[in-house]
């Protein structure tokens, strides 16, 4: 006598077959993927402290690719100099979000436009009150290199 599979485990079996691999990034990797601000020419904000837990757990929510991303923290009363800090580097005022709130939110976003100065593009910057640290505010910085041009076609 044959066994048969019940239609549910038949199901469950071709969706776990079927499933894409996810490659496991190590600690070692998310750590490398930490943004260095330096690497741009951005001078961090004085008062700002980077903090690698905010950092990595970033970075883990993104599942692998090759942004990098770096979390500062700092008084809560420094978002306004703070990003005064940004605007004087990068050239151009932010978006302002919610403003004259306690949730005000400063936004430098160069992934999607040449607003500033080409190196910069990739590069987006939150100034706001902290979303997990009580009494904080923060600096996000989240980096995308830009992607490597396709290798040339050898000529036939």
């Amino acid at each position: 006598m044959t066994k048969r599979l019940a239609p549910l485990t038949v199901l469950a079996i071709v969706c776990v077959l079927a499933a894409p691999v996810v490659a496991q990034e190590s600690p070692a990797q998310w750590m490398a993927r930490i943004f260095d601000p330096a690497k741009l020419g951005i001078a961090p904000f004085p008062p700002a402290a980077l903090n690698r837990k905010l950092s990595v757990d970033l970075i883990i929510l993104e599942r692998g690719g090759t942004k990098q991303i770096a979390v500062y923290v700092m008084p809560l009363d420094q978002v306004k100099p703070a990003a005064d800090h940004f605007a004087k580097q990068f050239g151009v005022a932010p978006q302002i979000m919610s403003p004259d709130s306690p949730f005000e939110t400063y936004i430098f976003d160069f992934t999607t436009d040449a607003k500033a100065a080409p190196k910069l593009a990739g590069l987006r910057t939150l100034v706001s009150k902290s979303q997990w640290v009580d009494n904080k505010s923060q600096i996000t910085m989240e980096y995308t290199p830009p992607a490597a041009p396709p290798a040339a076609e050898p000529a036939k």
